[in-house]
């Protein structure tokens, strides 16, 4: 073999392993992608499943409900309010509604997944808890209590929700 042919083999081997070095690097950062992708679809299915079948969350929503249904919600941010029971579910629902809305805007959690699951729920939910909210960041002087599930049901809100959001 000629030295000339030597080279022009060594010139195109080059070439090929580079090729296989940065082919094998998409196929990573692909993979790495869409393993993310699905770390957050099952983190999003883990909360709704924990929502649906949880003993402790049922009944944490189940009086949450009869205490959005009943109205007047802010009277519980009264701190002579604090330490009840109602104050306690609350809080716990606002809560996870919060960690959710974190989740979401963290990229943690699937936003499609859980929008297309709890979307009209949740703003219902801010829209009946809004009143509550104002009181107990006025209260605690505090203008960023459950901010990211506000912005959440903002964005989520439909045209009509839009002016009680």
């Amino acid at each position: 073999m000629s030295e000339a042919t030597s080279d022009t083999v060594a010139y195109y081997g080059l070439w090929i392993q580079t090729g296989a070095i940065v082919v094998s690097a998409i196929g990573v950062v692909l993979t790495l992608f869409w393993m993310n992708r699905i770390a957050r679809r099952r983190a999003s299915l883990d909360i709704v499943l924990s929502e649906q079948t949880d003993p402790r969350t049922i009944n944490e929503r189940t009086e949450f409900v009869k205490l959005r249904d009943a109205g007047h919600l802010s009277k519980w941010a009264d701190p002579a309010n604090t330490h009840t029971q109602e104050s306690a579910t609350l809080r716990a629902i606002l809560n996870q509604y919060e960690l959710v809305a974190i989740g979401i805007q963290q990229k943690t959690m699937d936003e499609k997944v859980y929008k297309g699951w709890c979307r009209t729920t949740l703003v219902k939910d801010w829209i009946a808890c809004k009143a509550l909210v104002m009181q107990l960041r006025e209260n605690a002087k505090v203008a960023t209590y459950y901010c990211e599930f506000e912005r959440l049901a903002k964005r989520w809100a439909t045209k009509d929700e839009k002016p009680h959001t």
